[in-house]
């Protein structure tokens, strides 16, 4: 089996080895070669020509940017990642424009990683973004902050109904409606109906039939 070739480009040596051990242990990877510096990375992969080439932003006496820029026009089949600590969209949109395949997070796990080079590889994701890959977790993550009861709760209060009305439509007892919205309100850090209305719509969880 033909293993796709990797080439790191970080001057944090801890980072380096950690990265090459992991990567010689997996079955379709292998990697071919590291540098800690901009002009040793050139001097390799003329020569080279990796397919993935991992770049870190912090580089001694620049950025992975330079490298990218330099790489952008000799070595197109080969795919750049921005690999950094910076949530930086500006950093994110320049590696994007020149030609990088992905800007990621050094938070990624390691199996994480591998499953984005899966996924650029074989063209089923063109750009990878831990920026926007982070907000839709975070979106996720609040969007589930609700149990199943109160969003249902939730969406009638914002049909104007009573807690009365909701106890008897869902054949509770007051003291339980009113203590899941007391719960919910404090959930969302809301204070009253329009809170939660706004919430709801946030998340598109409020739709025209409720």
């Amino acid at each position: 089996m033909n293993k796709h070739t990797i080439y790191i480009c970080d001057d944090h040596v801890l980072f380096l080895e950690s990265m090459e051990a992991y990567i010689f242990r997996q079955e379709a990877y292998t990697c071919i070669g590291h540098a800690e510096t901009i002009e040793q990375a050139k001097a390799d992969l003329s020569m080279l020509q990796p397919d993935i080439i991992l770049i870190d932003y912090h580089l001694q006496m620049s950025n992975g940017l330079d490298l990218l820029r330099a790489l952008h026009a000799t070595h197109q089949h080969s795919h750049c990642f921005i690999l950094t600590m910076r949530r930086d969209v500006g950093i994110r949109n320049q590696a994007k424009k020149l030609g990088a395949k992905g800007y990621m997070l050094k938070t990624i796990g390691a199996n994480e990683m591998m499953e984005v080079f899966d996924k650029t590889l074989s063209g089923e994701i063109e750009f990878f973004d831990s920026l926007e890959f982070d907000q839709e977790l975070t979106f996720n993550k609040e969007k589930q902050v609700l149990s199943v009861r109160e969003l249902e709760i939730a969406k009638m209060v914002c049909r104007d109904m009573t807690s009365e009305e909701i106890a008897t439509s869902l054949s509770l007892s007051i003291l339980t409606v009113s203590t899941h919205r007391r719960n919910l309100l404090n959930k969302i850090n809301g204070k009253n109906p329009i809170d939660v209305m706004n919430y709801l719509k946030k998340f598109g969880l409020l739709t025209e039939e409720g």
